[in-house]
């Protein structure tokens, strides 16, 4: 039916997960929801657009800074307007940054160095790599988070110094070296979430100490990843499980 939205979700998170995605979702009210501002947005761009109906089988968990709402906009902008005019053209990417900053990066679909509130996307060549991600049973508040980085993120920003870290960190990233980016990269969220929540912090150093490569909080928090040599792999995660046995722990490669 034209101009009908209708969304189902289907939870397939582990249990201590499941309270909070009911409290965050906003299934109940749609107008909140980021694929229903998805939709209302792409019907801006086609009168032609029909009515949808959605189930969302929901893995990844909320709060945990790896982007779950902002790929499912991305897809659903990518289904509405595949084989058409508008697929991969700028316009398309300009309607994407006004539903949120990560869904550009999401539907571009690749490595990308990005700047600006999520609009500049650079290409990248990052080398082949394995990791394991740490989801502890908490999530932080996004909105928190940005809040505590607004006033130091102000602060003035030595462009010569930055453009001269950028191309030396391409390099690490396309070789695979993943240990000399642990004294240059550091992610702005860590001091607040750290400060919120310790054992994140523990967690990060512990996967350094265990062996790995390169560790950090991904995005706004609350997950940590490292990443690893395969040799490592299997010790590096029992060691980590013995420890944070109220975390979950997932392989993951790219």
């Amino acid at each position: 039916e034209k101009g009908k939205f209708e969304l189902i979700s289907e939870n397939k998170l582990p249990d201590e997960k499941k309270a909070l995605y009911d409290s965050v979702s906003e299934v109940g009210e749609l107008q909140k929801n980021i694929l229903y501002k998805t939709f209302e947005i792409a019907k801006t761009l086609s009168s032609d657009l029909g009515g949808v109906k959605i189930r969302i089988i929901k893995k990844i968990p909320p709060g945990g800074g790896l982007g779950g709402g902002s790929s499912n906009a991305a897809m659903l902008l990518k289904f509405f307007f595949r084989n058409t005019a508008l697929e991969n053209t700028n316009e398309l990417f300009e309607i994407a940054s006004k539903i949120g900053a990560d869904v550009p990066f999401f539907l571009k679909g690749s490595h990308s160095f990005v700047s600006g509130i999520g609009e500049n996307l650079r290409d990248i060549v990052i080398s082949n790599g394995i990791g394991i991600l740490a989801i502890p049973p908490f999530s932080i508040n996004t909105k928190e988070a940005y809040a505590y980085l607004k006033k130091p993120l102000q602060a003035e920003v030595d462009l010569k110094e930055w453009k001269f870290l950028q191309e030396k960190d391409l390099i690490s990233l396309k070789k695979g070296d993943w240990a000399s980016l642990s004294s240059r990269f550091e992610n702005d969220f860590e001091e607040f979430a750290f400060r919120k929540f310790p054992t994140l912090g523990e967690i990060r150093s512990s996967f350094l100490e265990f062996g790995a490569e390169f560790a950090s909080l991904t995005g706004s928090g609350s997950c940590i990843y490292g990443l690893l040599g395969e040799n490592l792999r299997d010790q590096i995660l029992e060691k980590m499980q013995k420890k944070f046995q109220n975390c979950k722990f997932v392989y993951f490669s790219f």
